[in-house]
């Protein structure tokens, strides 16, 4: 087989595989829209953005997801279960090539009934079934699969020699400091743990880690733990490469609106374009069990990490270079 024909064929196992274990497992596989009016908040995405026309010329401001997430919980409160979704997704502002494409595919499921720690498990076993698979068709090189769970306080302690139950916003900028990392008067503490994280911790993340447990700042849409000051947030880093962002979902939706509303406020801060709150799903969040948990996984990047490639654009038929740079 030449190259391409390769990368199609890996990619239809890992796809099929990916089906067939959610349904062994009870999962309704769900579509989900693409084109949405409230695309995400998160003040580090950049949304493709469009106008929605209709022939009699009303206009409408849209966007492309980022994440068939909201679209995913607004199922669930609906009352579904169990559901995931093969999808693709758009984020702007983002590099041709390396570990990035402005579009890639996303899996995302959900369960309701359960929380991060069973995601975590879920995640681990859906990993190897994959690998396996692709195995048996001789597709696959990785072998290394000893997993480990480590905490982010406990990989703070040890590469960047604070304790982040203690730390606040001046502690943070002052390590930034001492290690000669790039800081800046306006960094928030997110700001300040995200260059700490990608400076001492992500270098570090080599085998298959589970990283769990992010500060309340980094808890996006998770569930606080018992104590208040982390997010039961997880992230799967595979030979030092990010592949997932699982939670325990947060349902308060007053909770949630207040974090849209700080998310919104930074996305202004930054002349971000701020896209309306999603009033659907905030009234369909209390719909929701407690716990459910959630996960995000890139398809392109475990393709690359199973099949021992270094470049997302080698496990792409179209990667953005060849479809926009002129040869």
């Amino acid at each position: 087989m030449n190259a391409i024909q390769t990368i199609a064929k890996e990619r239809e196992t890992i796809n099929d595989t990916i089906r067939s274990f959610f349904k062994d497992r009870g999962y309704l596989e769900v579509e989900t829209p693409i084109l949405v009016k409230s695309p995400g908040m998160e003040p580090n995405l950049t949304p493709f953005e469009t106008i929605v026309r209709e022939p009699n010329k009303n206009e409408y401001r849209g966007a492309l997801i980022t994440s068939p997430e909201y679209s995913m919980k607004k199922l669930l409160g609906h009352g579904l279960e169990k559901i995931f979704t093969l999808t693709k997704v758009f984020r702007n502002d983002e590099q041709f090539g390396g570990s990035h494409n402005p579009e890639f595919t996303m899996l995302e499921w959900y369960q309701q009934g359960a929380d991060y720690m069973k995601c975590i498990e879920e995640t681990e076993t859906l990993v190897k079934m994959i690998n396996i698979k692709l195995q048996m068709t001789n597709e696959c090189q990785m072998t290394n699969f000893k997993w480990e769970r480590k905490r982010v306080r406990d990989l703070f302690l040890q590469y960047v020699g604070i304790d982040l139950d203690a730390a606040d916003r001046q502690t943070l900028f002052d390590s930034c400091l001492s290690l000669r990392i790039h800081t800046s008067l306006s960094d928030t503490e997110s700001d300040l743990f995200y260059r700490l994280f990608l400076e001492k911790i992500e270098p570090n993340l080599l085998g298959n880690i589970f990283v769990y447990d992010y500060p309340k700042y980094q808890a996006s849409l998770s569930r606080l733990t018992s104590d208040g000051k982390y997010g039961e947030r997880f992230e799967l880093y595979m030979n030092g490469l990010e592949l997932c962002n699982g939670f325990t979902e947060l349902i308060d939706a007053n909770e949630q609106r207040k974090r849209f509303e700080e998310e919104a406020e930074e996305r202004k801060q930054t002349s971000k374009t701020v896209h309306p709150i999603d009033e659907g799903l905030l009234s369909l969040l209390p719909s929701l069990r407690t716990p459910t948990f959630g996960n995000a996984l890139g398809v392109d990047r475990l393709h690359m990490i199973l099949t021992d490639r270094t470049k997302i654009e080698d496990v792409l038929l179209f990667p953005a270079d060849k479809l926009f740079r002129d040869y």
